[in-house]
């Protein structure tokens, strides 16, 4: 599907560059080509001398349309090798044609995400050792949970370990020829990227994986609201990305994953275990109730984003504490994050003898910000724990 306002976007920056700041000719011609292929029209070289040049070509025989074609296509490519090289949408006029073509180069779309995150995760980084530094020198500032479910993480010796669900990436060959970084929603593992080259053998050799990774805004917004409770030495905290954690991490320490559903590595067979599946082809939710499947519609809304977030917590025989916040969007876990760690919501849940359960939330809102965040329902876990978690 076209994307009519990223191509704008790009024709106004294009329009404004200095390649094309004179002559002016240019400007109207590219603007033209452009508004009738976004209509679907080819138009012919008398029409275009007509249209752009005021000349009707019978009057003017010296105008010679293909050679303007020519200086334009030229501009175009000088524009894209110098002010326009990190652009991610290129306009082409292919040889012999009078019709723009629109390429979006999603390689340096996901560049150029991957820096803005890190950018933002980087200074995340340094302002939450900064707040960690001086709250740590003034423990008062921290306040011990109210809440019973995370009360719980702090009745034995057990060190936390915060697991941020980040992102998978792989090498394979990008649009400027050379290898780089893409992601595909549906791979998102390690097995998930074998499975797949197992289908696609003719790819093998062409596609590995790499070290890439990014974190989405939830991550970090949940793990400031969890130090806020379990920082400046309340509690012994530790932490790891998904990609970088080993089963053999979660011994004898509690568990708090916070992340999108497409970041829990191989943690997904304990989400399957206790009856939560989010489908990411079809945007659906579906939830195991003890005599039911639920399914519900994770699409958003004309005017509105809807999400449906899960929760899972339950207690090992050893007295260890695992939970899950989970969703498919950011907005929605932050929005789940924000009400079980308000003040407010303290009966959530009624007791602290509510070692084993899983809920369900519905978020509305718009653009990371939530309007809406109701409890839909708690439903007890009767599978054998050890059988969920080693």
């Amino acid at each position: 599907m076209t994307d009519h306002r990223k191509i704008s976007q790009a024709l106004e920056k294009l329009l404004n560059s200095k390649t094309f700041s004179r002559p002016g000719i240019y400007k109207d011609l590219l603007n033209y080509l452009v508004n009738c292929s976004l209509k679907g029209e080819t138009p012919k070289e008398q029409q275009i001398a007509c249209d752009v040049f005021g000349k009707k070509a019978d009057q003017e025989k010296e105008l010679n349309v293909r050679v303007y074609i020519l200086n334009l296509r030229n501009k175009l490519q000088e524009y894209y090798q110098h002010e326009g090289k990190d652009d991610t949408v290129v306009l082409l006029i292919p040889k012999g044609k009078y019709q723009v073509e629109f390429r979006m180069l999603r390689s340096k779309s996901i560049k150029q995400s991957v820096e803005k995150y890190s950018t933002l995760l980087f200074s995340a980084g340094i302002l939450l050792v900064i707040a960690s530094f001086l709250l740590i020198a003034n423990t008062d500032k921290f306040r011990q949970p109210k809440q019973a479910i995370w009360k719980g993480f702090l009745k034995t010796d057990y060190p936390i370990l915060i697991i941020l669900g980040d992102h998978y990436f792989f090498s394979d060959s990008i649009a400027t020829g050379r290898i780089g970084s893409s992601r595909d929603t549906r791979i998102n593992s390690d097995e998930d990227l074998d499975a797949w080259l197992k289908t696609h053998p003719e790819l093998i050799g062409k596609i590995s994986k790499n070290k890439t990774t990014y974190i989405n805004k939830q991550a970090p917004l949940g793990l400031f609201n969890i130090m806020k409770m379990f920082g400046g030495g309340v509690a012994e905290v530790e932490m790891k990305y998904s990609s970088q954690l080993k089963w053999e991490d979660t011994r004898n320490k509690h568990l708090i994953f916070i992340g999108s559903i497409k970041t829990l590595q191989f943690l997904k067979q304990t989400i399957a275990r206790v009856g939560i599946n989010y489908n990411l082809e079809h945007a659906s939710f579906s939830y195991q109730t003890a005599d039911s499947m639920l399914t519900f519609d994770n699409r958003s809304e004309t005017y509105l984003d809807h999400q449906y977030s899960s929760l899972i917590h339950f207690s090992t025989n050893d007295g260890r504490k695992v939970l899950f916040l989970l969703s498919d969007a950011d907005f929605g876990n932050m929005a789940a994050m924000k009400y079980l760690t308000d003040e407010r919501n303290a009966e959530f849940p009624d007791s602290e003898n509510n070692l084993n359960f899983k809920a369900l939330f519905e978020v509305r809102g718009r653009e990371l910000t939530d309007f809406k965040v109701e409890l839909i329902r708690i439903d007890p876990i009767t599978e054998n724990i050890s059988e969920i978690w080693p």
